[in-house]
């Protein structure tokens, strides 16, 4: 059995990009059935990587999409949002197959897979996902994310925790 990842997405763009890749997803959500076969339902990435005209044989989609939701960012831009729940690691073969489908989309995510201490961002100028630090003490179930420019708060709740003064990031890493 897996550990899963759970992956937020953002996805800029072409309109008519944006929202034909929305208005597929829907559609496969909406289904009676799955379009293929599998044991994740109609939202599994292999039936929107069929439904693009992909081999889900050939490309990894061990994973499902959980939420969609197309919105503007502020500036009057068309962007999709959705989260993917999928096995170990953020879904990049998926991911990189619907950039091949669509051009000119950029996709911007944030994964976190805490079993395996995998967390990851391509979003370096934190436009959507402005996390930069993870701390959790080992029994607290709830975690903390820490926005980039909270340094001063990340560095005392780690000091606190290792019960000593931290003075930078790079202490705090280490």
């Amino acid at each position: 059995m897996p550990n899963w990842c759970n992956t937020s997405y953002v996805v800029t763009g072409d309109e008519n990009e944006v929202c034909d890749l929305y208005e597929k997803m829907r559609s496969l959500e909406e289904r009676e059935e799955s379009l293929v076969e599998n044991g994740f339902g109609k939202t599994w990435l292999g039936n929107l990587v069929t439904l693009l005209g992909g081999d889900w044989n050939t490309i990894y989609c061990r994973g499902e999409w959980e939420y969609i939701e197309k919105d503007e960012d502020g500036e009057g831009n068309v962007i999709l949002r959705f989260s993917v729940t999928s096995a170990w690691s953020d879904p990049d073969d998926t991911i990189n197959f619907l950039k091949r489908k669509y051009p000119s989309l950029a996709f911007y995510f944030i994964a976190e897979e805490p079993g395996m201490g995998y967390y990851a961002t391509n979003d370096v100028e934190g436009d959507f996902f402005p996390e930069r630090y993870y701390f959790s003490e080992p029994d607290d179930p709830e975690p903390y994310n820490y926005e980039e420019d909270e340094f001063d708060d990340f560095l005392r709740d780690v000091g606190n925790f290792l019960g000593k003064e931290l003075k930078s990031i790079a202490e705090a890493e280490a």
